[in-house]
C-alpha cells in the first residue's frame, strides 16, 4: 500500500512538472562555452537562434573571454563610453510571453561611480533596431570567480508587442562612463525565453484532480 501511495506521488508531480512547462520555451541561450567570444561578434547562441554583437564608439576596444559567472567563459570588453553596448537579436514568431535574462558584473574601472549608488546600464528592447524603450538598472563589482552571482531578470510577458515578431533586439546599455579606458564589463548566460502560460497550471491542477478521483473510486 505504501507503494502505490508512493507511486501515485511520483506520478502526480511528474505530471505537475510536465505541464506547468507546457509552451514554455528557450529562444536563444549564449552561455559563451563554446561560442567563446573574441570580438564584437555576431556571436550565435549555444541554444536557440540569434545573433549577438556589441557596438563601442571606440574602435580599439578589445574582447575577451575571461572566466564567467561560475563558468569557464564570458563576454568582456573594456575602453566603454555612454552610449555602447551588447545587443542580442531573435525572433520571436510563433512565441509569446517573452523572459529576458542574464548575469552581468564590471570592473572597478569600468562603467559607473567608484561607490556604485546610481544606475549605470541600462536594458532595452525593440522591434525595429531603432526605437527602444529602456530601463534603468545598476551593475556593481562582483568577482565571479569566487562568487556565483544571481541573474537579472525582465520579465516581458505583458509586453504584447514583442510576441510573433521576425526581430527582437535587446540591449545592454552603458549610461555612466568609465572610471579608465581600461575599465571593463561582462555578461554571461544570456537568455531568450517564453514563461508558461497561466492556463498549463489550471491544466496540471485538472490532472491533479482527476487522479484524486480515480484512487478514491479504486
Amino acid at each position: 500500500m505504501r507503494m502505490k501511495n508512493v507511486l501515485f506521488l511520483v506520478i502526480t508531480l511528474s505530471s505537475i512538472a510536465f505541464f506547468s512547462n507546457v509552451r514554455a520555451a528557450t529562444i536563444a541561450n549564449w552561455t559563451f562555452e563554446t561560442s567563446v567570444p573574441t570580438s564584437a561578434g555576431p556571436i550565435s547562441p549555444e541554444v536557440g537562434t540569434g545573433t549577438a554583437t556589441a557596438l563601442h564608439a571606440d574602435t580599439t576596444a578589445s574582447y575577451t573571454n575571461p572566466s564567467g559567472n561560475a563558468s569557464a567563459e564570458s563576454w568582456n570588453s573594456n575602453r566603454w563610453a555612454v552610449g555602447d553596448y551588447y545587443q542580442f537579436q531573435v525572433s520571436t514568431l510563433g512565441q509569446s510571453g517573452i523572459v529576458f535574462s542574464w548575469d552581468q558584473t564590471r570592473s572597478s574601472g569600468g562603467p559607473g561611480q567608484p561607490a556604485p549608488n546610481n544606475p549605470n546600464f541600462q536594458f532595452q528592447y525593440s522591434t525595429d533596431g531603432t526605437n527602444f524603450t529602456s530601463v534603468d538598472y545598476l551593475v556593481p563589482v562582483v568577482d565571479w570567480t569566487a562568487t556565483t552571482s544571481p541573474p537579472y531578470v525582465q520579465d516581458l510577458s505583458s509586453v504584447t508587442a514583442l510576441d510573433n515578431q521576425p526581430n527582437v533586439y535587446f540591449r545592454l546599455t552603458a549610461i555612466q562612463a568609465p572610471q579608465n579606458t581600461g575599465g571593463q564589463s561582462r555578461v554571461d548566460n544570456v537568455l531568450v525565453a517564453t514563461v508558461p502560460e497561466p492556463a498549463s497550471v489550471g491544466l496540471a491542477l485538472g490532472m491533479l484532480s482527476t487522479l484524486a478521483f480515480c484512487r478514491r473510486i479504486r
